[in-house]
C-alpha cells in the first residue's frame, strides 16, 4: 500500500494510457512492481520477527562457508578441537583484527558450522570432505563418485546450499 501511494502520479499516467494494449502492459507492469514491493515488505518483517535488524548482515556467505569448512571438517574428520582455527586465533583474536570479540566470534562460527555440518546427510558430508578437507578439484571428485565433473560441481553447489540452509540462509531476509 505503501508503495502505491509513493507512485500515485506514476500509476494515474501508467492507467490513464489511451492504448489499450500499452495500458494492459502497463496495469501487468504495476503489478509485477506491486508484487515485488510486497515480497520485500514480508522479507523485511520476518527477518525483524527472527531477531535480524533491518540493517544486519548474513555471516554465512558461500565464500565464507568456503574458507571456514577446512577447518570445521579437519575437527569432524580428525577428532581435532577445532585446533587449527584456534592457530589462527591468537590471544583471542583473529590476525589482523583489532577487536578481541572478533576472535569470539570466529570460534562461535566455527562451532555454528559444525553443528550444521553434522546435520547433513552423508552423501553431503562425504562430498563436502572430498572438496575441502581432501583438496580434491572437481574432476578428482568425479572419478571419486563415478559421475562426470559437471554432476560433481552441482552436487558440491547442492552441499554447501544444504549447509547453509541449515545454517539459516545466506540471507535473513530470505
Amino acid at each position: 500500500m505503501q508503495w502505491a501511494l509513493a507512485r500515485a502520479g506514476y500509476i494515474n499516467d501508467q492507467l490513464g494510457e489511451e492504448n489499450v494494449e500499452q495500458r494492459r502492459h502497463n496495469e501487468q507492469k504495476i503489478a509485477w512492481q506491486m508484487s515485488r514491493a510486497a515480497e520485500r515488505y514480508c522479507r523485511k518483517e520476518k527477518a525483524t520477527k527472527s531477531g535480524y535488524q533491518l540493517g544486519d548482515e548474513a555471516y554465512y556467505q558461500t565464500a565464507m562457508l568456503g574458507q571456514l569448512l577446512p577447518f570445521v571438517i579437519a575437527s569432524v574428520v580428525d577428532g581435532t578441537v577445532l585446533e587449527q582455527a584456534q592457530e589462527m586465533i591468537r590471544d583471542g583474536q583473529p590476525k589482523g583484527s583489532s577487536s578481541p570479540a572478533e576472535g569470539g566470534n570466529l570460534l562461535a562460527m566455527l562451532l555454528d558450522i559444525k553443528k550444521g555440518y553434522e546435520k547433513l546427510s552423508e552423501e553431503d558430508r562425504r562430498i563436502l570432505a572430498l572438496r575441502y578437507h581432501e583438496n580434491l578439484t572437481l574432476v578428482q571428485i568425479g572419478e571419486v563418485l563415478e559421475c562426470h565433473h559437471s554432476t560433481a560441481d552441482r552436487r558440491c553447489n547442492h552441499a554447501l546450499r544444504e549447509l547453509n540452509k541449515e545454517l539459516g540462509g545466506p540471507s535473513p531476509y530470505q
